[in-house]
């Protein structure tokens, strides 16, 4: 059986993509405030709808990575 080793670049890298996908939450939570004209607590108040957020879009991030990544395997395989 094959041994997968992560490197220390690998997690750093799809930290950062996390933290862009919260980062993203966010902007989307700060819009939604303005747009809504709610009050500034919901910043925080709401931050457990945002980090459940970032790990959604994260998910839909790295299904589409993987998609990419089979097609340009099969497009080599071709």
């Amino acid at each position: 059986m094959k041994n997968i080793i992560i490197t220390p670049a690998q997690i750093k890298r799809e930290l950062f993509i996390w933290l862009l996908c919260l980062i993203t939450g966010t902007g989307l939570n700060i819009y939604a405030i303005i747009y809504y004209e709610t009050m500034w607590s919901e910043l925080y108040s709401q931050a457990g709808y945002v980090i459940i957020l970032s790990f959604v879009l994260y998910l839909i991030l790295w299904l589409f990575r993987g998609l990419f990544r089979l097609i340009r395997y099969l497009v080599k395989k071709l």
